[in-house]
């Protein structure tokens, strides 16, 4: 309550609609309902205050009438009774010798039919509004009369009326408003589950502009954009097919020519280079090309997992791993095996031993490899993802490789809506490397 009254707006806003369609309609339901409030109260607060005077008046007129003929002429009475319920709807009955109360119930005080007797009828009076009737008994000679009418002529049925006229045509234009909206909104329903799509590396075949002349700006750019990137792809893969054959070639001659010199130290040398640099470009060009036009498709994660595990650069490492029944995912299939597999041989090179466990939520699946090797300081542990970066300073590919794995996981997981996340590993003292996707 205390942060409600400072700050109510903070407070109001956590109640409002999330979702654009919500907000939409409370646009708008708001002007609509004070619009349709304010008036009800502007006109109701003069004309039900007029309307129920007049009606007021008019039954103490015609009761204030027969008073006044009853006392003129009391042994006409048949005839007042038969005028009264005749032509004003008042059915009267004599009660002699009996007296009106010297006081109104505090209820009926002050009220509009009280101020119409008070001004018609100049004899004591006293009424009583009940659920269907009025009963208003009014002094004359030798007793009292009563009459009894309807409640209905002292109210109005125009109130009641209007508030279901407007209330009624308000609910119909509301749902017009809310099938347009509706109508409206799906276009952008339709856009973000494409981008999200997109941002997992599937495909939308069937996306297209539609709706709102904004939201096809919009979705046009987005499409655009797909394309872009995609020509930027098809160009960097056939940039590094040349690249590849380019370099491939002067390689495989200095490799023949090596293998044509006589032993010595300084080929030995020179052969370790070539092998070394034939290495480096493998891994240069597989971190650049990666997975990009590979087209996404249902796998059975289980079945995945299996094969990246048996395809490991160093089978004599011991992986322990219970096979499970796991979920079906739409993913680039040799991409994410890559994605596993430079985890699990990042593991294997550093560790004895590898542990892969796999978790289920309502929103993520994660792979977690673990190994009881050094691991990494806490303060490298973001660094260790930049291209080409290696904790081992020697350079020695034998020990570190080129310092691309980690990096080639991440944007695998990352092209596929998840995340590489790393952290020590409690259990067995090394390193534990989290892939995680959503669902």
């Amino acid at each position: 309550m205390k942060y409600f009254l400072r700050h109510p707006f903070k407070a109001l806003k956590a109640y409002l609609p999330k979702s654009l369609f919500g907000r939409s309609l409370l646009i708008l339901l708001a002007p609509l309902f004070l619009v349709e409030t304010i008036s009800a109260y502007v006109f109701f607060d003069n004309h039900w205050d007029n309307v129920t005077k007049t009606l007021a008046n008019t039954i103490a007129g015609d009761v204030a009438t027969i008073v006044a003929l009853y006392n003129t002429l009391p042994e006409e009475e048949s005839f007042y009774k038969f005028l009264a319920g005749t032509h004003l709807k008042l059915r009267t009955d004599f009660i002699p010798e009996e007296t009106i109360p010297t006081s109104l119930p505090e209820n009926s005080r002050d009220s509009f039919l009280d101020i119409a007797l008070k001004k018609q009828v100049l004899t004591p009076y006293t009424f009583e509004i009940t659920p269907k009737e009025i009963i208003i008994k009014a002094a004359v000679d030798g007793g009292i009369l009563e009459f009894t009418t309807p409640r209905k002529r002292l109210y109005s049925k125009s109130f009641s009326l209007f508030i279901m006229w407007v209330a009624g045509t308000s609910a119909f234009f509301l749902l017009v408003a809310s099938l347009f909206m509706h109508n409206q909104v799906k276009p952008l329903r339709r856009l973000a589950i494409a981008a999200d799509r997109f941002g997992k590396g599937r495909s939308f075949p069937d996306f297209k502009p539609e709706g709102a002349t904004e939201i096809r700006k919009v979705t046009k750019a987005f499409l655009g954009m797909r394309d872009r990137l995609h020509r930027q792809l098809t160009q960097r893969m056939d940039m590094l097919a040349g690249v590849s054959h380019d370099l491939r070639t002067p390689l495989t001659r200095m490799r023949l020519q090596l293998a044509m010199m006589p032993p010595s130290i300084e080929a030995e040398g020179l052969q370790k280079d070539v092998e070394e640099m034939s290495n480096m470009l493998e891994g240069y060009l597989m971190f650049a090309r990666g997975e990009g036009l590979e087209e996404s498709r249902d796998t059975d994660m289980s079945e995945l997992l299996i094969d990246a595990i048996e395809s490991r650069a160093q089978p004599e490492k011991t992986v322990h791993y219970t096979q499970l029944s796991l979920p079906v995912f739409c993913v680039k299939p040799q991409a994410l095996k890559r994605c596993l597999m430079n985890l699990i041989n990042n593991a294997a090179r550093y560790g004895n031993e590898v542990w892969i466990n796999t978790f289920t939520d309502n929103d993520f699946f994660t792979i977690s490899v673990e190994d009881d090797g050094p691991g990494i300081p806490e303060e490298k542990t973001e660094e260790v993802f930049k291209p080409f970066f290696r904790l081992d300073p020697s350079r020695n590919m034998a020990t570190g490789g080129v310092g691309l794995g980690l990096t080639i996981a991440r944007d695998i997981a990352q092209s596929h809506g998840g995340e590489i996340k790393l952290a020590p590993s409690k259990e067995h003292g090394g390193l534990r490397a989290s892939l995680v996707l959503p669902y």
